[in-house]
């Protein structure tokens, strides 16, 4: 009879790891709720103290945290009360984590150096670099330097000393970007270089593309620029392959930063534009990119393109009250402005990005605005063209707009005298 129902444990045990480890979390849950109450029926305190820190465990996965607290905390307590080192250590580590889902840090490292303390050494020791490695990234959010560094070295001991080569590289790219913090440059470039090593020997290349741009930013902090290239161009090329459009965008965005230092303006420009097409929301990161390709566009002298990617810019920092950035494409267009006027013959129109379907995506507001700087200006055309849109959206608003009719006839009255 024990052994039919230990069968049964076992396998809801087993069917309960698959799903959690397809991060199948409710169905992995209800696996682990029949075992538990099949471990109590089987009365023996290690399965039940391990079922409930698997149980536990897939509840901190699904955000149940004060059910999974009550299950690490009995489960610890049964292991304290048989002397089962290894179950307190887990027992101990799944509070841990639950401390830090919760933003109690303090305690969280607390409770990973208890788990550690407890740990045996005939248990895997893999796993107690797992340990190192938590308690590590928690000293390193409480700013615990020193405490970090000493436990990232011991968790890549103990990865190295039983060969993980994975472990040992993620953790030389964590205490590599450690020592950059504490000024320490030189260890963390051996660590990242090592890092890099590891990924590209086990074939990584999407762990290998992330070294390597912590690597170029190290090296482009040191204004060792072509390094910085060689390192970057290496990790855009991989993140290509295997990298989400965000990531792609900021890779491009860094390189096409590196390639502006070393004055290769056409790259610097191909980059800054496939950063934007992989770039996902109308935010200020995108606004930063609209411009910085404005000013490649006008120191390659393509005024018109330049302009448009101005505008584009001036519109996300519109949307985002971003005053300063407000102001600071206003001097470029003023500058782009005072270009034009003084070699008209450098302008030329491009009609395939027409700036009347760049207006189409403006807010009332940025129109307004826009409208104000060209009457500033003495542009009355443009003024006008601004304001004109800023009516029809506000008449389809159905806002008040006699103050923007106002303007379109003081305007229109300008132009007039004009011819």
């Amino acid at each position: 009879m024990y052994d039919s129902e230990l069968l049964v444990w076992r396998n809801l045990m087993e069917d309960g790891t698959q799903c959690l480890g397809d991060e199948q979390y409710l169905k992995a849950e209800s696996y682990f709720v029949q075992g538990l109450l099949k471990a109590y029926e089987l009365t023996v305190p290690e399965i039940v103290a391990f079922t409930l820190r698997l149980l536990a465990t897939v509840r901190v996965r699904l955000g149940n945290l004060e059910f999974a607290e009550a299950g690490f905390n009995e489960a610890l307590q049964i292991c304290q009360e048989i002397q089962n080192a290894k179950g307190m250590a887990e027992a101990w580590a799944g509070l841990a984590s639950i401390s830090v889902k919760k933003g109690r840090l303090k305690e969280a490292a607390e409770d990973y150096e208890r788990a550690i303390a407890i740990y045996p050494t005939a248990s895997p020791q893999l796993r107690l670099s797992m340990l190192y490695a938590d308690l590590g990234q928690v000293y390193a959010v409480l700013e615990e330097w020193t405490s970090a560094k000493r436990a990232y070295s011991q968790a890549v001991e103990l990865c190295r000393s039983y060969g993980f080569p994975k472990g040992e590289a993620e953790l030389d790219v964590l205490s590599g970007e450690l020592c950059f913090r504490l000024g320490q440059k030189t260890e963390a470039l051996v660590n990242l270089k090592h890092a890099c090593q590891l990924f590209a020997q086990i074939q990584d290349m999407a762990a290998l593309s992330t070294a390597l741009q912590y690597l170029a930013l190290l090296y482009f902090d040191q204004n060792e620029i072509y390094l910085a290239f060689e390192n970057q161009q290496r990790a855009v090329a991989l993140c290509l392959q295997f990298e989400t459009q965000e990531i792609i965008s900021e890779s491009c965005y860094f390189l096409s930063k590196i390639e502006q230092n070393l004055e290769n303006f056409k790259e610097a420009k191909y980059y800054l534009e496939l950063s934007i097409q992989n770039y996902p929301e109308q935010n200020l990161d995108l606004a930063m990119r609209y411009l910085s390709l404005g000013n490649l566009l006008f120191i390659s002298m393509d005024f018109a393109k330049s302009e448009l990617y101005y505008l584009k810019a001036l519109n996300l920092f519109e949307a985002c009250h971003d005053e300063q950035r407000v102001s600071e494409v206003y001097e470029a267009l003023g500058l782009l402005k005072g270009m034009q006027q003084t070699d008209s013959s450098l302008y030329v129109y491009d009609k395939s990005e027409d700036r009347s379907q760049l207006h189409g995506e403006f807010t009332i507001e940025a129109l307004i605005h826009l409208a104000e700087f060209y009457e500033r200006r003495r542009n009355d055309r443009d003024a006008l063209e601004c304001y004109w849109k800023a009516l029809k959206r506000g008449r389809e608003a159905e806002m008040s707009t006699d103050w923007i009719e106002y303007r379109v006839q003081q305007v229109s009255k300008r132009l007039r005298r004009k011819k």
